[in-house]
């Protein structure tokens, strides 16, 4: 499995076109993956969500065989977002478009992540309030990349991984309901 090696703060036509064939290959590959080992330090201890888990609706695009599913995500209130739902994904991630919009907090830390061309430290934000559909995600850690759309596509704005997904113990993807069906309860991270 390979995973991007994005535009981190780079300017130039070449950086961009290279970020958007590497994330092309991320979203077909399923996976952007964490290479430091460390796992999502920023979540709330016992994981209970201050509003019950349920039904996110979901904007399912098809282009020949591939299909993506977009939540909509909102990050202190602000959005919606479109965020990719990318199960293979071991970090979430926030485009560095709207980490800049919001002013996200930076940890301070950069974190490896590698792709066909190689391995870079990418910014990593904290994300304290922000919710999948009306469902309130525990507080967490993302890592930032640029997310430039290519030929039409829908403009990604973030990747909501397993990362995030996993505390919920199951998910279900009803796709031709066009849905994310979450439990209401959580694990602990």
């Amino acid at each position: 499995m390979g995973t991007p090696s994005p535009r981190a703060g780079r300017a130039g036509g070449a950086a961009t076109g290279l970020a958007a064939l590497c994330l092309a290959t991320a979203l077909m590959a399923g996976c952007l993956g964490n290479t430091s080992g460390r796992g999502d330090k920023g979540a709330s201890p016992g994981g209970s969500p201050s509003q019950a888990a349920g039904r996110v609706p979901l904007t399912v695009v098809k282009s020949g065989r591939q299909v993506i599913a977009f939540v909509p995500v909102t990050i202190r209130g602000e959005g919606p977002f479109r965020f990719v739902l990318d199960t293979g994904a071991s970090s979430s991630a926030v485009d560095e478009d709207v980490a800049r919009k919001l002013k996200l907090p930076r940890t301070g830390r950069r974190q490896p992540i590698s792709g066909v061309t190689g391995t870079e430290e990418v910014p990593v934000v904290e994300l304290r309030r922000w919710a999948a559909g009306k469902t309130d995600l525990n507080p967490t850690e993302a890592i930032v990349i640029g997310m430039k759309s290519t030929h039409g596509s829908p403009r990604i704005q973030g990747l909501l991984g397993s990362d995030v997904l996993s505390r919920f113990g199951h998910i279900t993807v009803d796709y031709s309901g066009k849905a994310l069906l979450l439990p209401s309860s959580r694990r602990s991270p």
